[in-house]
């Protein structure tokens, strides 16, 4: 990692259009070999799913969110790599509004037990 960081930055000057390439592809070689650390994620799953039988409307929503705001992050920093701080901002946004979307069914999931309460 720190290798490609140095090289990206020894070939910024030279050739940018690779600088961002070499990041993108780091970037996604990076989450390739994390995807194995989700595994506790998906034990919570099941966890969850035994111990109050509808578990995924609960807990996929806060995945989601968690998802899309990696995904936007990671999408702003390439673009703010690329001098695109416009696009970046837009990247964020976006990633706000698909948080907010993904969290909608526990919103209202929320509510509707909050209302049988009542």
């Amino acid at each position: 990692m720190l290798f490609s960081a140095c090289t990206a930055l020894l070939i910024r000057k030279t050739n940018p259009e690779l600088s961002l390439a070499l990041s993108a592809a780091v970037t996604a070689l990076v989450l390739a070999l994390t995807a194995s650390l989700l595994q506790p994620l998906q034990e919570l799953r099941e966890f969850s799913r035994s111990l109050f039988g509808a578990g995924d409307v609960y807990l996929l929503p806060v995945i989601k969110c968690c998802a899309a705001a990696l995904t936007a992050r990671l999408t702003a920093d390439l673009c703010r790599e690329a001098s695109q701080n416009a696009a970046a901002s837009a990247v964020e946004l976006i990633g706000v509004l698909c948080s907010l979307g993904a969290a909608l069914p526990l919103i209202r999931t929320m509510l509707a037990s909050i209302g049988e309460m009542l």
